[in-house]
């Protein structure tokens, strides 16, 4: 889709962090943009933002593990600016506890909003998409703990994993409907998703302790700079997006890790 000028995008959790940043940078491009967020006033305060720059907006507050949210989001989208051209499938949460420490709450907390909440964007917007002539592009929000799985973010991972295969699979089936689809593949970002996810976390469970982390060791991000990468990944109809070029050695190190366990189940079964 490379002219975004005058198209519509719907951004799920566009209240903060890497919606909001994906918010103005599609605005900054001459995008209309219909602000989702579970948090109303921080969407109004992006929203303002993005009116700022030139652009309509649509505040509409959103719980994407609600299908309800998602089908009345997509209507209030359609009515208000008559087509939606981008979605981007961005709201989620992350809670970093080892797997034995995990309470059933935690478990249908993170699967709710970053593997259902996805699975609900796509079911309320894919058949508009469909009916609707014209490029479109659906942009879903996975992570680099969607390419490997270390300790204490198992669970989290095995969201960002399945948000990977489905997007995968999604870009081949939708290819000849005129909709691209890109995954977003963040490492990390300076936004404030898990003192978020922190608070709204259910009740029960271990207790969190604190991430010591030392930003310039893992070369964190503005949210803004993964914006204006979405926003590139949109026009090129990129299939993954990689906001971390130096985490390619991870993700070598998995895979070849994967291809020597074959090669030995090649030695083996000729034995």
């Amino acid at each position: 889709m490379k002219d975004l000028h005058d198209k519509v995008a719907v951004i799920t959790g566009a209240g903060s962090g890497i919606g909001r940043g994906t918010a103005l940078a599609l605005a900054e491009a001459g995008m209309d943009v219909v602000i989702a967020d579970i948090d109303e006033a921080s969407a109004t305060s992006v929203a303002r933002e993005v009116e700022a720059l030139g652009r309509r907006t649509l505040v509409v507050p959103t719980d994407v593990t609600e299908r309800a949210a998602l089908d009345a989001l997509a209507e209030k989208a359609w009515s208000e600016f008559g087509a939606v051209h981008v979605l981007h499938n961005n709201a989620g949460v992350a809670i970093f506890l080892r797997l034995d420490e995990m309470s059933d709450s935690d478990w249908d907390f993170q699967l709710g909003a970053n593997l259902r909440g996805v699975v609900n964007g796509l079911q309320a917007f894919l058949p508009r998409f469909k009916a609707q002539n014209g490029e479109k592009h659906i942009v879903n929000t996975a992570s680099m703990a969607g390419m490997f799985s270390p300790p204490g973010l198992g669970a989290y991972a095995a969201t960002k994993f399945a948000v990977v295969a489905i997007s995968e699979a999604l870009r081949f089936e939708v290819a000849q409907s005129d909709i691209g689809v890109s995954v977003l593949c963040p490492g990390v970002v300076a936004t404030n998703l898990v003192n978020t996810s922190a608070e709204r976390r259910p009740p029960g469970g271990v207790e969190m302790g604190s991430l010591d982390l030392d930003p310039d060791a893992l070369g964190v991000i503005p949210p803004e700079r993964v914006g204006q990468l979405v926003r590139g990944a949109i026009e090129r109809n990129d299939a993954y997006v990689f906001t971390h070029p130096e985490m390619k050695a991870i993700v070598e190190a998995r895979f070849g890790a994967i291809l020597t366990a074959f090669d030995q189940a090649a030695a083996r079964s000729s034995e």
